[in-house]
């Protein structure tokens, strides 16, 4: 979500401000380092780093900060206390520092597997492309030692998502992490869970379907799906959502609150206590909204709660898991040859498979006249802008080195990008000079709210999508905002979403490219051809309304057609497998 990296420091900072001053008065209580024994070091040092992960797994990174600078201060030659260091400036979006502790740790100790792949990480989200070949190199190499010896690999699957690795490396770490996950929820020792019996639904009996997602609130899942859980049928389906995080206050958990038929807060429950719940609710599928993301608890899933078990939307990758034997997807982002990317049987939606809620929840950007204006955020109204709001991790060397080239075919052209986060600005600023483009016709501007970072999306000509990692999230932000975008689908999900959104759009041809020359050639064309580019933002707003893209309800319509489906071949006894709905 616009914001989100950012709110992790204002959150942790408020909630955390008495177990701070609390950490202060410690500090201040006790005697400096240098005048402690070793043995009486160590052990203030170790209850330290507890109290570090502690914090840290609580969200809390300001205090969890606080922690590991007095355990590096303590023991200053220990690469643990420096990697946990790093990783809490990680989590607070300080990349700057956490490069830094990274650094410290690598030199403590160079064969350090967890410490350099969250380095290399970092260094992705400043846009820090210095010896990349290289560290990728020497990454996968790590990655492929720690499958061939069974370990839990030290990439995690979401990161690998955005990364230069091959479907094949891509699929094999999220195996593994499945794989993972299954050993988690054995240990918990759980009989097996009883399901509805496979049986055709009786007149008027609904299917039952169960949301399952850490994401019902201030998060792009939410801003995106908030409608759905109330959109669904009443008479075909029972909507359950279980929240695996406590409620945030905000408009978007409120509202699915309010709307969900049945909405349960569990975020505070055992995991076999979350999955006893489904069970016992009757739930005939449930879908993990999660996948590989932050407050993720697979291991719910790994306990097979209900008969069928899909993965959706949370992460746009394969799982690799036994336990989600579908993912919902389309045919754009799946096409036949590309099936061997996955593990899942597919679900391919009609259209597309991404969902958002704009046309019920952001129709003020449909009046003209109370959309900003370019010079509110810096910029100008003369010339031609072409845009970014992707987050930087995902962009790369050589999709920023035909940005550069586009700038330098369109001299009256500026490139406006988003701060996200704020510490890859220079290393930005530096490329492009390197390139041969002035810094100067780079132009960051703040994260914002949700509503106004959708209402001025709009302002620039032509948004240039990132080819390893599309926009998502920010593809429906740009186009319901009725600007054109560029895209080169590649092979896996995660970089063939925004091609699946263009053409949702119907107009897909028109944005969608299959080569990085064509896309710059498509992005020239269009920065140097008004007519032509005007036109395009015309066709795109005038089917804002009626196109498959923002029609949310027929999209739910879809999704239910797809959930019923799974049940219908449940009941063949013949084990899931791929189908399409038209």
């Amino acid at each position: 979500a616009p914001g989100s990296n950012g709110a992790i420091v204002t959150a942790a900072g408020g909630a955390s401000s008495g177990l701070m001053s609390g950490l202060a008065a410690v500090v201040a209580s006790r005697p400096p380092a240098l005048l402690l024994s070793p043995a009486v070091a160590q052990r203030v040092s170790v209850a330290y780093n507890n109290l570090g992960g502690i914090l840290k797994m609580m969200g809390q990174a300001v205090a969890a900060i606080a922690c590991y600078e007095q355990v590096v201060l303590l023991q200053p030659d220990s690469a643990e206390g420096h990697t946990n260091l790093a990783s809490a400036y990680k989590d607070a979006a300080r990349h700057d520092v956490a490069i830094q502790s990274y650094r410290r740790a690598l030199t403590l100790r160079q064969d350090f597997p967890e410490a350099f792949a969250n380095y290399v990480h970092s260094l992705q989200c400043v846009c820090d492309w210095a010896d990349r070949p290289a560290l990728f190199a020497r990454l996968e190499q790590e990655v492929r030692r720690d499958l061939a010896a069974c370990r839990l690999p030290s990439v995690q699957p979401f990161h690998a998502m955005a990364y230069p690795f091959s479907a094949e490396l891509a699929l094999a770490i999220s195996m593994r992490y499945a794989e993972h996950c299954s050993l988690a929820a054995s240990r918990l020792c759980l009989p097996a869970l009883p399901h509805p019996p496979a049986v055709p639904l009786a007149p008027g009996q609904r299917l039952r379907v169960g949301y399952v997602s850490s994401d019902f609130g201030n998060h792009p899942l939410s801003h995106l799906m908030g409608g759905v859980f109330g959109l669904h049928d009443r008479s075909k389906v029972e909507v359950f959502c279980y929240a695996l995080s406590p409620s945030d206050g905000s408009e978007w958990r409120l509202r699915i609150e309010a709307e969900a038929e049945h909405f349960l807060d569990v975020s505070a429950w055992a995991v076999a206590d979350i999955a006893r719940k489904i069970s016992a609710d009757g739930i005939h599928v449930a879908v993990n909204l999660n996948g590989y993301t932050k407050g993720a608890r697979n291991e719910i899933f790994a306990l097979w709660p209900a008969p069928v078990q899909t993965s959706y939307m949370g992460f746009p990758a394969t799982t690799g898991a036994p336990f989600l034997p579908y993912l919902i997807t389309d045919k754009v982002v799946a096409p036949p040859q590309l099936h061997r990317c996955y593990s899942e049987k597919l679900a391919l939606m009609p259209n597309c498979y991404f969902v958002n809620d704009y046309k019920r929840c952001h129709r003020d950007v449909l009046n003209k006249g109370a959309l900003p204006r370019r010079t509110e955020f810096g910029l100008p109204e003369d010339k031609v802008i072409f845009s970014c709001s992707n987050q930087l991790y995902k962009y790369d060397p050589d999709t920023f080195h035909t940005w550069c080239n586009i700038l330098k075919r369109v001299p009256d052209s500026v490139l406006w990008l988003l701060r996200f986060p704020p510490y890859g600005e220079a290393n930005i600023r530096l490329q492009a000079a390197q390139a041969g483009v002035d810094p100067g016709r780079i132009i960051f501007t703040d994260v914002a709210h949700k509503d106004l970072h959708i209402r001025r999306s709009g302002l620039a000509d032509v948004f240039l999508d990132t080819p390893l990692c599309n926009a998502h999230t920010t593809g429906c932000d740009v186009l319901w905002g009725g600007c054109p975008m560029v895209t080169l689908p590649m092979e896996r999900m995660a970089s063939r979403v925004a091609a699946s959104l263009a053409y949702a759009s119907g107009l897909g041809p028109e944005m969608v490219v299959s080569s990085q020359a064509e896309y710059e050639e498509r992005a020239v064309l269009l920065g140097t051809n008004r007519p032509l580019r005007e036109s395009l933002r015309a066709r795109l707003e005038s089917t804002r309304l009626t196109c498959p893209l923002f029609d949310t309800e027929g999209w739910v319509r879809n999704l239910e057609r797809v959930l019923l489906r799974m049940w219908d071949i449940h009941l063949e006894g013949k084990g899931p497998r791929s189908f399409e709905v038209q």
